[in-house]
C-alpha cells in the first residue's frame, strides 16, 4: 500500500470523486459529482491547509481516502479542522486501511500545526477512541444522529 497526497488534476481525482459519490450521493454534500471534483481540487491547491490522502494498490488502484476539510461543520469558530470523507473501496474494507490513514492524517495535521482536529461519525466512535480522539456531543446531521469527536493535537 502506497499512502500519498492527492494532488489537483491527479489522475487519481476521478476515482475519489466516484468513490465519495457512489458511497453518499443521497446526502447534499456528495450529490453532485462535478461539485465534490471541485472541492476536492481547492482543498488540495499547493497553498491550502487541508489537503486528502490516498492509499493505492502497488498496481495504483485506489483502497482508501480521507481529508482534512476546512470546516466541515461552521457553527462554531473553533472547529476549524476536520477529519472527513474517510472512506474504504468495499473490496478493501477490513484491512485497517482507514486506520493507517487516520494515523498518517493526525501526522499531517501535526505538522500544518493544527492544534485540534474535529469528525463526526454515526457509528465509529469505538475505533476513533483508540487514537484519542474524544466525544464532545451528540447531534443530528442529515438526519442522522452522530457523535461529534476531537482530538487535541
Amino acid at each position: 500500500m502506497h499512502i500519498h497526497r492527492l494532488a489537483p488534476q491527479s489522475p487519481l481525482l476521478n476515482a475519489v470523486t466516484q468513490l465519495l459519490h457512489n458511497e453518499w450521493s443521497d446526502l447534499a454534500n456528495w450529490k453532485d459529482a462535478e461539485v465534490i471534483r471541485q472541492r476536492l481540487n481547492l482543498r488540495n491547491a499547493a497553498d491550502a491547509q487541508t489537503l486528502t490522502l490516498v492509499a493505492t494498490s502497488t498496481e495504483g488502484e485506489l483502497m482508501v481516502t480521507a481529508s482534512i476539510i476546512h470546516y466541515e461543520l461552521d457553527d462554531h469558530a473553533e472547529r476549524e479542522f476536520w477529519l472527513g470523507e474517510l472512506i474504504t473501496a468495499r473490496d478493501h474494507r477490513g484491512k485497517r486501511l482507514g486506520s493507517a490513514l487516520v494515523t498518517r492524517l493526525i501526522a499531517e495535521a501535526r505538522t500544518r500545526s493544527i492544534p485540534a482536529l474535529w469528525l463526526y461519525t454515526p457509528d465509529q466512535q469505538a475505533l476513533y477512541r483508540r487514537f484519542g480522539w474524544q466525544d464532545v456531543e451528540q447531534r443530528e446531521i442529515s438526519g442522522e444522529t452522530v457523535t461529534i469527536m476531537a482530538i487535541a493535537l
